[in-house]
């Protein structure tokens, strides 16, 4: 908890809860790569069942990129992915708390 409390003193923000739904019938490989404000990036990949949600607590103005197969064989290699010149497919705001992300509506390239 106190680690909370320094971390929403000095970035000045608190974090907000997304959510990633497997609304098909098939399972769905997630793979996220998340820039958050302080620098950090991070890769967060898992295989979804039918109706499963996975959720995330991050900072506002998180990166979060969801990314194919060969985009995250790249960024597993220690490669930046935003230099590819690749959008983030949502830059968290206070507004996106507790949104929930149909893995259906992804348009995978």
């Amino acid at each position: 908890m106190f680690a909370f409390l320094i971390t929403s003193f000095i970035y000045g923000q608190e974090n907000v809860s997304i959510n990633f739904s497997n609304d098909s019938k098939e399972v769905y490989h997630l793979s996220l790569i998340i820039y958050t404000p302080d620098g950090k990036t991070q890769t967060r990949v898992s295989d979804l069942t039918s109706g499963q949600v996975k959720s995330y607590s991050l900072p506002v103005t998180t990166e979060i990129y969801i990314v194919n197969l060969k985009q995250e064989t790249f960024a597993m290699k220690g490669n930046d992915i935003k230099a590819t010149g690749v959008k983030p497919y949502i830059v968290l705001k206070d507004s996106d708390n507790e949104i929930v992300i149909k893995l259906s509506s992804i348009k995978q390239n």
